[in-house]
């Protein structure tokens, strides 16, 4: 039995597959990031997880646990994550921990080469090379760096209409629609709100969703900070493809997945990529990401225990993810 673990700071999705590709079972529950929840919380977190998805079993050295977790490759948290993993799966399973990105990348390249983007509340890229090379650029956390995330496309919007209430301008209808979100009446009530401790975060990154519906029917401003966003995101896509690829030579197309929920609900940003791309004739062949990257965890995990990923698994396994999906109660 393979599992494969998708995990972040607001959910984690598990599912557990046969060497054929056939879901034993599929679980969400939430956060598993160590970085940015108690570690007791995430360690009630996985024993539900691994409840549902061994049925409280000892797993056998036949068994694989692969887990993509966002916040493990700092400050000893791969380390603790794993001997949090031994502690449901038993000793005996192959266990692997690594960085959410590689799930999100090979849930789309199968196990292959390339370049993954993840525009969410936070963001970054990342990359994996025919060498197995890995590098990154970003992902540093929301003060640093972070030019294309929910954060930033909700700070870059509060500077905007803080801009134009000290000009003393009419508020418009971006205005409007931030004010309504957080049931305030003017522009300063807004501060309370997003200063309150701990919150400040999610709630400037969740002004994101406001930028995007504001581009979906025209409206300039916001379809010109998506625009700033991609433009900073092909400069890291960029950079990295440089520091992974530069000294190869001739470059066939790089497979750049785009993910995360910025990238997946603004048509802007992949139009203007997809645009900009041809403009300039990169090598990059940008594709929005279609499947849960727990899929990715499951390829992996064969690719971390040197094992083909053939056709039929991964038409049989993406099939079953797809409909387990549809009825899983929090995925």
């Amino acid at each position: 039995m393979i599992i494969g673990i998708d995990g972040g700071g607001t959910k984690t999705t598990g599912v557990a597959v046969d060497e054929d590709g056939k879901i034993l079972a599929i679980k969400t529950v939430g956060p598993s990031n160590p970085n940015s929840s108690p570690e007791e919380t995430v360690r009630h977190e996985i024993k539900e997880l691994f409840s549902v998805l061994t049925k409280e079993k000892a797993l056998t050295e036949e068994d694989v646990v692969f887990a993509g977790i966002s916040g493990v490759e700092s400050g000893g948290k791969k380390e603790w994550f794993i001997e949090l993993l031994k502690e449901f799966a038993g000793p005996y399973a192959k266990i692997f921990v690594d960085n959410d990105a590689v799930t999100a990348l090979y849930s789309e390249t199968k196990g292959q080469p390339g370049i993954v983007c993840i525009s969410g509340t936070g963001s970054i890229v990342y990359g994996i090379n025919a060498m197995l090379e890995r590098d990154r650029v970003g992902g540093w956390g929301y003060l640093i760096g972070d030019g294309y995330s929910g954060f930033a496309l909700g700070k870059k919007t509060l500077d905007h209409i803080f801009s134009l209430y000290d000009q003393g301008e009419s508020p418009g209808e971006m205005t409007d629609k931030i004010l309504n979100q957080f049931k305030v009446e003017t522009v300063p009530e807004l501060v309370p709100v997003v200063y309150e401790m701990g919150k400040t975060r999610d709630r400037v990154a969740a002004i994101a969703k406001i930028v995007i519906e504001l581009s979906c029917i025209g409206d300039e401003k916001a379809i010109g900070f998506l625009h700033e966003a991609a433009d900073s995101m092909m400069k890291d896509i960029t950079l990295l493809f440089h520091k992974l690829y530069g000294r190869e030579g001739e470059h066939t197309q790089i497979p750049i997945v785009l993910t995360g929920g910025i990238n997946q609900h603004s048509k802007e940003i992949i139009t203007y990529l997809l645009e900009k791309g041809l403009k300039e004739r990169s090598p990059f062949s940008f594709k929005l990401a279609a499947q849960h990257p727990v899929a990715g965890a499951i390829y992996a995990a064969h690719k971390a225990m040197g094992k083909d990923i053939t056709p039929i698994f991964i038409k049989r396994l993406e099939a079953e993810l797809t409909k387990w999906m549809k009825t899983d109660v929090k995925g």
